[in-house]
């Protein structure tokens, strides 16, 4: 009885011991989800920095050129802009309107939250006979880069910023508007000759109070291969397709755990049924006593 006493402990030892691991195994996963979902929400977390100077330039590239084929336009003093990670450290990645470009850091200030009016709003009209074409560089000159001819008096236009071009009209300007032409359902982002323009809309000064903060933590993007994935794999897939594939793991866990226990509760019962009716266990050794004895015979 004590042997079988100690077998149900064991039993029961091993079972509560991979019960537990099971457990552990479980919790594990879910909190690191959670963690892995918290942290890429917190590294993914909007951050805009204010345009401190009259001259701060949305670039193409982060090459250093200051040259025109470089430069989108320039950013509207006292406006922002939507910053994130750049791997050179002299810009950050940053959008303005829905052009995404870089910024020289020493020209933009790191705030706190969201402002109320990150981009100005203005417009303007094209105001010549015969209309004028959008291009997709500030020149005419070139002639082989019109986007499309924006008809006169039109003001569907918006405007984004401005950028000293080509003096396509002698003495007059060498400024041209960068600007978003909506033409019907089509969008078509370009330049046009603000000589040919007029109602430009006042922009006004960005007197909205802010927080400023030191750069925030960036997290680093790598490009991935195609048929690559990143991190984990495991957390990359559905929650659903998670669950699945724990109980489909934990199954195997439980089948192992009833099969332990189920001997024991076994052994018990003929245990008290040996208790219960001593004359058969007489018999059973007896038995098992003349089958020796006759095995020796």
């Amino acid at each position: 009885m004590q042997k079988i006493n100690e077998n149900k402990l064991l039993k029961n030892f091993f079972a509560s011991l991979l019960l537990l691991l099971v457990l552990t195994i479980i919790f594990f996963h879910f909190f690191s989800y959670k963690l892995i979902k918290q942290c890429y929400a917190e590294s993914n977390e909007t951050y805009f920095a204010k345009v401190l100077a009259s001259n701060v330039k949305l670039y193409r590239t982060t090459n250093g050129s200051e040259e025109v084929s470089n430069i989108f336009f320039v950013i509207p003093q006292s406006y922002f802009v939507e910053i994130s990670y750049c791997e050179n450290k002299n810009y950050y990645t940053a959008r303005y309107h829905e052009i995404t470009g870089y910024v020289k850091r020493s020209e933009v200030k790191c705030i706190s939250g969201i402002p109320q009016t990150p981009f100005a709003t203005a417009s303007f009209r094209v105001f010549i006979p015969g209309g004028v074409d959008l291009r997709s560089s500030p020149t005419q000159s070139e002639g082989l880069n019109s986007l499309a001819t924006i008809n006169y008096l039109e003001t569907n236009l918006k405007y984004y910023g401005t950028i000293d071009g080509e003096e396509a009209i002698s003495h007059k300007s060498t400024t041209w508007y960068y600007c978003k032409y909506i033409r019907g359902e089509e969008e078509i982002l370009g330049y046009v000759y603000s000589a040919y323009c007029d109602l430009l809309t006042t922009i006004p000064q960005n007197t909205e109070t802010v927080e400023y903060i030191d750069e925030p933590e960036f997290s680093i993007e790598t490009s991935t291969p195609p048929g690559e994935t990143t991190g984990d794999a495991m957390s990359s897939l559905p929650t659903t397709t998670q669950i699945i594939i724990i109980i489909a793991v934990c199954l195997p866990c439980v089948a192992i755990i009833y099969l332990l226990f189920k001997p024991t509760k076994i052994t018990a019962k003929a245990l008290e049924d040996a208790e219960l009716n001593p004359s058969k266990k007489s018999k059973r050794k007896k038995a098992r006593h003349q089958d020796y004895y006759e095995y020796d015979e």
